[in-house]
C-alpha cells in the first residue's frame, strides 16, 4: 500500500473513529452541559437525536470511504463529506442558535408591512393562520347584520395564543352570543401596527367591510416604537420585517436565515443607525419621564394620529370606541396609569367611548400579572377578562343589540 494511500486512510479511519465517539456521548445532558440550554431545554433532546443520527452516519461514511479501494476518490470524498457535514450539520443543529423567520409578514409601501393573505406558519412560538383577506380568524359573514372591527397590534392579532378562539375579537363575539347578541368580530390586529398604520388601512380597506363600530386598540409601544421607523424618520424597518422572509424551501433553511441575520447585523454597525437606536424612547422611560421633550413629541405625535383615526371611523359613520391597554409595570408600580388618564380625557373632549383595561384587571383579578404572558400581551386567561370587560361595555352603552 502507497504511503499517501495509508495516510488518506488513517485519516478516515481517525475521523471515524472521533464521529462514533461523539455521536455515542450526544445526550440532551451532554449539550446541557457543553452550551447550556435552560433557554430551550425543551428542544435539547430532539436537538440530541438529530445530532447523534449526523454524527453516527459521518463515522460510517468514513469508515466506508476509508476501504475503498480507488485512492483519488477517496482523496476528493474526504473534501465532499467535510463540506456536506459542514452543511448538513449545520442546518440541522444550528436552528435553535440562530432562529427561524417566518412568512405571515409582507412589505406594503403605504403600512410598512401587513399580514400575507392566506399565509400559513408560526409566529412567536405558535402556528397563526391568516384568511385570504389577510386577517386572523374568520371572513365577513354577510348574513350577520352587526359588525365589530378591531384595530391594533399584537395584542389584537393575538401573539403567543395557539387558537384563533382565544384572541380578544373571537371572545367578545362568543360573549355576546351568549347574551342573545349576533355579532360578528373581525380581527384586524397586526403585530406592530399603530394609529397611523390602522388608519391607512382602515380607509383604503377596513371601511369596505362595514363595521357599526370599531374598537382601536392602543398599547404604550404605540407611541414609542413608530419613532423608531423608515418610513416615519426613524432607523428601522420593524420588528415585524427584521424577522420576515419570503415563501420557499432554501429561504427557510438556517444557512439562508443566518445569512439574513448577518446582512442585518451588518447594517446595525453603521453608526449613524446605532447612534439613533441609543436616542430611541422605550415604553419605561416614557412612562416614568413623561415631561422629556421627546416623551412630550412622542405622545403629541400619538395623539395626533389617535384622532386622525377617529375622524376616518366616524367619516364612514362607525362609532369608535378606544381601548388602552395596560403595560404590567403599571401594576407593580405607583404612578404610572398617567397615559391612561390622558387619553380618557382626550376621548371625554371629543365624546368618544373609552374603555381602560388595566383599571379593570385590578378590580376583576387579585392577580392580574397572571393574566399576561409577558409585559404586555394577555393569555387566554387575559383575553377571557378582557373580553367581559368589553362586551359589558358594548351591552351597557347600547352599542349592540
Amino acid at each position: 500500500m502507497a504511503p499517501s494511500d495509508l495516510g488518506s486512510r488513517k485519516v478516515l479511519l481517525a475521523g471515524a473513529a472521533i464521529f462514533a465517539l461523539l455521536g455515542f456521548a450526544c445526550s440532551a445532558s451532554t449539550l446541557g452541559a457543553l452550551f447550556g440550554f435552560e433557554a430551550f431545554a425543551d428542544g435539547a433532546p430532539g436537538l440530541a437525536v438529530r445530532g447523534r443520527v449526523i454524527l453516527l452516519c459521518s463515522s460510517f461514511a468514513f469508515g466506508f470511504l476509508a476501504f475503498t479501494p480507488l485512492v483519488h476518490f477517496r482523496r476528493a470524498s474526504i473534501s465532499l463529506l467535510t463540506a456536506a457535514l459542514v452543511l448538513v450539520g449545520f442546518e440541522a443543529l444550528g436552528a435553535p442558535f440562530i432562529g427561524s423567520d417566518t412568512t405571515l409578514f409582507i412589505r406594503d409601501p403605504q403600512l410598512g408591512w401587513r399580514l400575507r393573505p392566506g399565509g400559513d406558519d408560526e409566529w412567536l412560538g405558535v402556528s397563526v393562520r391568516v384568511n385570504s383577506i389577510g386577517m386572523r380568524g374568520e371572513l365577513p359573514d354577510d348574513s350577520v347584520e352587526q359588525r365589530l372591527l378591531f384595530l391594533g397590534d399584537s395584542v389584537v392579532f393575538g401573539a403567543f395564543l395557539e387558537v384563533d378562539s382565544h384572541t380578544i375579537s373571537a371572545r367578545v363575539e362568543s360573549r355576546l352570543k351568549a347574551d342573545a347578541v349576533r355579532a360578528q368580530c373581525l380581527n384586524a390586529g397586526v403585530g406592530g401596527w399603530a394609529p397611523w398604520q390602522e388608519r391607512r388601512w382602515y380607509e383604503q380597506e377596513g371601511a369596505a367591510l362595514g363595521a357599526d363600530v370599531v374598537l382601536v386598540h392602543l398599547v404604550l409601544n404605540d407611541v414609542t416604537e413608530p419613532l423608531d421607523l423608515i418610513a416615519l424618520g426613524g432607523s428601522e424597518e420593524g420588528f415585524q420585517l427584521d424577522h420576515a422572509r419570503e415563501p420557499g424551501f432554501f429561504e427557510g433553511t438556517t444557512w439562508a436565515t443566518a445569512l439574513r441575520r448577518l446582512r442585518r447585523s451588518s447594517r446595525d454597525d453603521d453608526p449613524r443607525l446605532a447612534a439613533a437606536k441609543a436616542e430611541a424612547l422605550g415604553v419605561y422611560e416614557f412612562l416614568r419621564s413623561p415631561s422629556l421633550p421627546a416623551s412630550r413629541v412622542a405622545w403629541a405625535r400619538h395623539l395626533e394620529e389617535l384622532g386622525g383615526l377617529v375622524s376616518a371611523i366616524r367619516a364612514e359613520g362607525a362609532v369608535p370606541v378606544v381601548v388602552s391597554h395596560p403595560y404590567t409595570v403599571q401594576f407593580e408600580v405607583p404612578g404610572l396609569w398617567w397615559p391612561q388618564d390622558a387619553v380618557a380625557a382626550w376621548c371625554g373632549a371629543r365624546s368618544v367611548h373609552f374603555v381602560d383595561i388595566g383599571r379593570y384587571m385590578t378590580s376583576a383579578t387579585a392577580d392580574p400579572l397572571g393574566a399576561y404572558c409577558d409585559a404586555v400581551h394577555p393569555n387566554a386567561q387575559g383575553t377571557g377578562l378582557i373580553a367581559d370587560a368589553l362586551a359589558d361595555f358594548l351591552l351597557q352603552e347600547g352599542l349592540v343589540h
